[in-house]
Order: structure tokens, then C-alpha cells, then sequence
């Protein structure tokens, strides 16, 4: 129990309504780790995840995935935070805006590219008179 509270107050429990803490699964790893009639050494490595009974028992019953907002730390969420904010910033300058703009209507002009060239030499071909090579033979 002492050793729940330690980690519990590491983990910020006690300052905030919601965290990462999970206090059944800290004792359940702790008991089956602290067995006085099992101890092995493989038991003292394994984590929560690890225990026989809990990956039978995750097979029937998985686990919703955390929310990032309780697996990241204040110093992870206030880089991702500052970087989207940077980013925002940047994009909204006008000639950046103006750039993407001209990157946007220039895929949609070269959207197939591809078959436009091949649409291209095979008019040119048929102007000519000369048969076209096929692509599929020439890619090996």
C-alpha cells in the first residue's frame, strides 16, 4: 500500500482529477511480483501486461486506448501544443498561403501526368506512322 502511494504521488495523482495511474493494476503486478510463495526471478521482470492471467483476461476484454492527454507529460504537450501553433502562424502568412495555393492547382494540372504523356507520343506516333512501343514491355 506504501508503495502504491509513493508511485501515486510521483504520477501527480493527488493534483489531478484524471491521470495514467491505474491503482488495481500497480497491486496486481505488485502482489503477483512480491508472491512470497512464487518468487522467481522471471517474476520480478515481468510487467502488468506480461502476467499470464491478465493476457488471457485481455484477450476476452481489451483495453480502450489511453487518451494522449494522459499519456503525455506538460513538457511532451506543450511542444506538440507549440509547434501547432508555429505552424499556424507560418501558414497563415500570405505568401505562404499564396505558395500552397500554387502547389494545389499545380497537382491538379499534373494530375495524370503520366497518361498524358502517353496520350502525347501516341498522337505523335499516329502523325508520324510509326508504331508505338508499349510501356509495359519497356519497364523490366
Amino acid at each position: 500500500m506504501e508503495a502504491m502511494l509513493i508511485l501515486a504521488k510521483k504520477e501527480k495523482c493527488f493534483e489531478r482529477k484524471r491521470t495514467k495511474f491505474n491503482a488495481l493494476d500497480f497491486i496486481t503486478e505488485y502482489l503477483y511480483k512480491n508472491n512470497s510463495r512464487h518468487q522467481s526471478d522471471e517474476r520480478k521482470d515481468m510487467t502488468l501486461f506480461d502476467i499470464p492471467f491478465v493476457k488471457e483476461h485481455l484477450k476476452e476484454h481489451p483495453r480502450p486506448p489511453l487518451p494522449l492527454s494522459l499519456i503525455w507529460t506538460h513538457e511532451e504537450a506543450a511542444l506538440v501544443i507549440q509547434s501547432h501553433w508555429r505552424g499556424f502562424l507560418v501558414r497563415r502568412q500570405s505568401e505562404i498561403q499564396e505558395l500552397r495555393q500554387w502547389q494545389k492547382e499545380w497537382r491538379l494540372e499534373n494530375e495524370n501526368i503520366r497518361n498524358k504523356v502517353d496520350n502525347f507520343w501516341a498522337d505523335k506516333m499516329e502523325a508520324t506512322g510509326e508504331v508505338q512501343p508499349s510501356t509495359e514491355n519497356n519497364s523490366q
